[in-house]
C-alpha cells in the first residue's frame, strides 16, 4: 500500500494519538478481520504504534500482517472457541503496560467489554452488523458495560447509517451519529472489468445465515439458464451455511451453472472478477466488485424475497448493502439482472462507471484520517 507523504505529515501535525489498542476474537477469514487487516497496515504505515489483541486465537489472516513495523500482537489461545474469555480478561488484568494506550478500538460487545481491561485514556467500539445489539444475551453485557462505564453507549461507532438506525431500536439512550465506513484501497483499471457480452455472476462472501443471496441466487438461475443458457454464478467464501447451500445447489436444474469454489484470498478478487456481466452481494466485497468496474447489485441482509435497493450506485452515502428504510424503492435482483442484459451496451458501460465512482466514499486514505480525528475527540474519555 502507497500512502502519501501529505496524509503522514498532515496526522502527524495535528493528532497527540501515537499508541492504538485494536481488540478482536481471531483473525480468521471474514468481513472485520479484513477491516482490521487493512486498518492495521494503514495505521502502521502512518507510524502509529498497534497492539492487536486476540481474544481467541490467531488465524489465517495473521499472515498478512508478517514483518507490517510498528506491530505487536497479543494472541490468546482458547480451544474451546467461545465468545467470551475469562482467562484472557484475567491476562489482561496482570499484564504490567508501561503506557496507557492513548486510543483503543474494539470490533464487537465481547472486545468492547475486554478493552476496558485495558489501559487507555479513550476508546470507541465499532458496531459492524445492525443486529449485533438485537440478541437476547446482548441485555445482561450491555448492563454489565453500563456498570464499568455509564456512558459506554455514546462510544459506539457505525458501519453505515442504517447500521446505526438499526442499533437504535435496541437503546433507551440516544446513539452518537459516529460513521466509520469500510476503508478500501482505490486502484486504478486501465478497463473496466465488466463484460456486457458474458453471463458470469458473481458473489463473494462468508456463507452464513443472514446473508441469503447465495440461497435465492440459485433459484434465479433457474429461471435465467431458460433465458440464456450460457448464464453461470460463481460463489467464492465458505461458511456455516456451506453444506446446506452445495445440498441446494444439488437438487436444482441449474446446478451445471453453479460452482461453489470456497475461500478466496483478498489479493485474488481482481483475477475472479474479469469478464463478470454482474455482481451480487454487499459489504466490502461489494465496493471492491464494483472498483474492478464491475456492476453491482446490493443484496439485503435475512432476505428471502430476492429484492434490492438497487444498483451499488444508487444507495445512499456510505452504505453497501441494506438501508432498512421504508422510503426507498425497492426491486427485484432477478429484474435487475435482466436490465443489464436488455440494455445497450452503453447503459450497462455507464451503471459499471456509476458503481467504480461511488466507491471514493470508502478510500481508505480519507476514512481513516477522519477515523482519527473522530479518536483525538474523544480525548479524556475514559
Amino acid at each position: 500500500m502507497v500512502i502519501a507523504s501529505n496524509v503522514k505529515n498532515a496526522l502527524a501535525d495535528t493528532t497527540s494519538i501515537k499508541s492504538i489498542a485494536l481488540i478482536h476474537r481471531n483473525m480468521e477469514y471474514g468481513g472485520i478481520e479484513t477491516l482490521i487487516v487493512r486498518m492495521v497496515k494503514w495505521l502502521c504505515d502512518n507510524e502509529f504504534d498497534v497492539t492487536l489483541f486476540l481474544f481467541s486465537k490467531g488465524g489465517p489472516l495473521l499472515e498478512q500482517l508478517e514483518g507490517v513495523p510498528n506491530l505487536k500482537i497479543v494472541a490468546y489461545e482458547n480451544k474451546l472457541d467461545s465468545r467470551f474469555n475469562s482467562r484472557f480478561m484475567t491476562k489482561l488484568v496482570s499484564m504490567k503496560f508501561k503506557d496507557k494506550f492513548d486510543f483503543i478500538y474494539s470490533f464487537s460487545p465481547t472486545s468492547f467489554l475486554l478493552s476496558y481491561m485495558l489501559p487507555g485514556n479513550n476508546r470507541l467500539s465499532g458496531v459492524y452488523h445492525p443486529e449485533t445489539y438485537h440478541k437476547d444475551y446482548m441485555e445482561s453485557l450491555k448492563r454489565t458495560l453500563k456498570l464499568l462505564d455509564k456512558d459506554y453507549y455514546s462510544k459506539l461507532v457505525f458501519m453505515t447509517p442504517s447500521v446505526k438506525i438499526k442499533t437504535a431500536e435496541r437503546f433507551k439512550e440516544p446513539l452518537n451519529d459516529y460513521i466509520f465506513p469500510l476503508p478500501i484501497d482505490l486502484y486504478e483499471v486501465e478497463d473496466n472489468y465488466g463484460n456486457y457480452k458474458s453471463r458470469r455472476i458473481v458473489s463473494i462472501g462468508r456463507l452464513t445465515d443472514f446473508k441469503t443471496y447465495n440461497f435465492y441466487m440459485v433459484d434465479i438461475m433457474e429461471r435465467l439458464i431458460q433465458v440464456d443458457p450460457t448464464f453461470t454464478y460463481h460463489i467464492y467464501g465458505y461458511g456455516e451455511d456451506e453444506e446446506k447451500l452445495r445440498e441446494r445447489v444439488n437438487a436444482s436444474s441449474a446446478k451445471d451453472h453453479i460452482f461453489l469454489h470456497g475461500k478466496l484470498k483478498y489479493e485474488d478478487i481482481g483475477k475472479v472478477m474479469k469478464d463478470t456481466f454482474c455482481f451480487v452481494g454487499m459489504g466490502s466485497s461489494l465496493i471492491e466488485a464494483c472498483g474492478y468496474g464491475v456492476p453491482g447489485i446490493a443484496a439485503k441482509i435475512n432476505d428471502w424475497d430476492a429484492i434490492t435497493e438497487g444498483y451499488f450506485h444508487q444507495l445512499p452515502a456510505y452504505e453497501c448493502g441494506d438501508t432498512f428504510r421504508d422510503e426507498f424503492n425497492v426491486y427485484k435482483v432477478e429484474d435487475l439482472i435482466l436490465q443489464l442484459m436488455i440494455n445497450p451496451k452503453e447503459k450497462y458501460d455507464q451503471i459499471a462507471n456509476q458503481c467504480k465512482e461511488k466507491i471514493k466514499e470508502f478510500e481508505s486514505d480519507s476514512v481513516m484520517e477522519n477515523f482519527i480525528r473522530l479518536a483525538e475527540s474523544q480525548k479524556g474519555r475514559n
